[in-house]
């Protein structure tokens, strides 16, 4: 347990979604003395989700409540995450990625203990690398959006900001798959499972490490606030590339069997991420942070 002379008030989006499930109970069981509240699309699930932890659970609209607990931290990881760009998407993703976090960023204006808004972008807002945005999907361009409505309100309320920005997670239950899920159920398919022909290089990062990061963020929130320019990116990810046919060999030692995958069955996107590495060195001196586990071991985990 982290014993703080502060009792942080944490309060959390995007609770029951694939890092915050993880997160919470890591936040819950080193800070003791934390009081978190959680923004959610169900209160029973997350209810259901966290049973007996000490949060509270809130509706996404219950703005009169976010006002009364006064966050001194948000780390806002609500989004709806896809690579779809079809007419149909636009309405709820604009809804999910844009116009709530306006909203939130509206009613934390009145939070005047608030100190550090977390938020959380997308390595595909750096299709090209990331010495500058260059969003490679839709859902990209909505977290490229938003930064500019946190800087705003930032400014305005004088709050510090940082976004986070995770690489290809994986590990732990999640609901949406990934390739490394389309990866292991091609070691039992019987028909050859449809991908692209495997050349993207992606910095894999395992769960517990972006877990890890976070907690990193509000063990460090004073000097973050006190010394870092405001709106600092942290690249969330291991610094080491592997491809995705290498992915394919690693499991397939890790399982001791073969992947029946179609290489090139599928094209690649429009503006797909073929080339995707964290720059990772100035997360161990800032927060002290570094990832631990490698995809040679996490394939195993």
């Amino acid at each position: 347990m982290i014993q703080t002379k502060n009792r942080h008030k944490i309060l959390i989006t995007g609770a029951t979604g694939f890092i915050g499930k993880h997160l919470i109970p890591q936040i819950a069981g080193m800070y003791k003395n934390a009081k978190i509240l959680t923004v959610n699309r169900s209160v029973e699930k997350a209810k259901k989700l966290f049973p007996e932890l000490k949060c509270e659970h809130i509706l996404l609209n219950d703005y009169e409540n976010i006002t009364k607990f006064n966050p001194d931290i948000v780390i806002h990881l609500a989004t709806l995450s896809t690579s779809r760009n079809d007419t149909e998407i636009i309405k709820p993703m604009l809804a999910a990625n844009i116009e709530f976090g306006v909203r939130l960023l509206t009613t934390l204006v009145k939070c005047n203990n608030l100190k550090l808004f977390v938020n959380v972008g997308s390595f595909a807002e750096y299709r090209t690398g990331t010495d500058e945005i260059n969003d490679a999907y839709l859902y990209a361009a909505t977290k490229s959006a938003f930064r500019n409505f946190v800087d705003y309100y930032s400014n305005m309320s004088h709050f510090k900001y940082i976004t986070a920005i995770p690489y290809s997670v994986y590990g732990g239950n999640d609901t949406t798959k990934k390739i490394m899920d389309y990866i292991r159920e091609s070691l039992v398919a019987k028909t050859p499972v449809k991908m692209t022909k495997g050349e993207q290089v992606l910095d894999f990062i395992h769960i517990s490490d972006v877990v890890d990061f976070f907690i990193k963020v509000i063990e460090n929130m004073q000097s973050i606030t006190e010394n870092l320019p405001n709106g600092e990116n942290f690249y969330v990810g291991t610094g080491k590339g592997t491809k995705i046919r290498d992915l394919a060999k690693l499991i397939e030692k890790a399982e001791n069997k073969k992947c029946n995958i179609e290489w090139g069955g599928l094209p690649y996107r429009q503006m797909d991420v073929m080339h995707a590495i964290a720059p990772v060195e100035k997360n161990s001196s800032i927060i002290n942070w570094k990832s631990k586990i490698m995809i040679e071991k996490g394939v195993k985990l």
